[in-house]
């Protein structure tokens, strides 16, 4: 991701109602994507998950070209303080894949997303904004997936195919 942020409505006791989450992404593969499914989660001052979703976008990116992404979440813990982005799933028109370690963990069922949140009243008199916890990553080699892998994983589990920073 190249930007994000996330924007409370607050009811008049400045608890948060909900949220609008922007983010801008760039593919920096050199092949189309034509898919990505992205978690998003809130946390505590603990960084204990208050509300975990996954999002998917199906906009066709070009090598090089930039994404843009929003989403309205109904529901936000009172308690969230901090909102995380990750790209879990990336799939190229080629029909390759690409798979984060994270969502073969969640693929595992011993381990999974949970799902959290509360509800507010519907009246949003105020805005304030949380910047998503970005983390810097490195691009998949550019022959990450030229051997024949047929859709498997197209970079090391730990590398994903965007730029991301703040």
């Amino acid at each position: 991701m190249t930007n994000g942020r996330a924007e409370l409505d607050l009811d008049p006791f400045d608890v948060p109602i909900d949220a609008r989450i922007y983010i801008d992404y760039k593919n920096i593969s050199e092949r189309a994507i034509s898919a990505v499914k992205f978690r998003l989660r809130f946390t505590d001052p603990e960084m204990q998950d208050r509300g975990t979703w996954h999002a998917p976008d199906m906009e066709l990116l070009a090598p090089g070209a930039t994404g843009t992404e929003k989403w309205k979440h109904e529901k936000v813990d009172p308690r969230a303080t901090a909102l995380k982005v990750r790209i879990l799933q990336v799939k190229f028109q080629d029909n390759s894949h690409w798979v984060s370690m994270k969502m073969s963990e969640l693929a595992n069922p011993t381990r999974g997303a949970t799902r959290g949140g509360g509800g507010g009243s519907a009246s949003p008199p105020q805005s304030n904004s949380i910047i998503p916890d970005i983390s810097q990553q490195q691009a998949p080699p550019a022959n990450a997936d030229q051997h024949g892998n047929g859709g498997g994983q197209a970079a090391p589990a730990n590398q994903e195919p965007f730029s991301l920073g703040r």
